[in-house]
């Protein structure tokens, strides 16, 4: 499990460089960081650290959108 995280941390930001959208880069770091966290915090492979890396991928995903609403107002302001 501890292989995966920094292998989906990377898939992330990734993903979100080919927007260059440094909103999606900031909730990508952020989603690093806590998933780090995690890791950290409880025992590996446990319900407490699935239940931690869940409430961190549902903490990305509201970053996601909000950052995605920020990137469309702005992108329409200029077309």
């Amino acid at each position: 499990m501890k292989a995966v995280l920094p292998l989906c941390a990377m898939a992330l930001l990734s993903a979100c460089q080919t927007n260059n959208s440094a909103e999606l880069n900031h909730c990508a770091q952020q989603n690093y960081q806590c998933e780090s966290s995690c890791g950290q915090s409880s025992l590996p492979d446990t319900m407490s650290q699935q239940l931690c890396n869940n409430e961190c991928i549902e903490t990305f995903n509201q970053c996601k959108v909000q950052a995605e609403k920020l990137t469309k107002n702005i992108d329409s302001q200029y077309q």
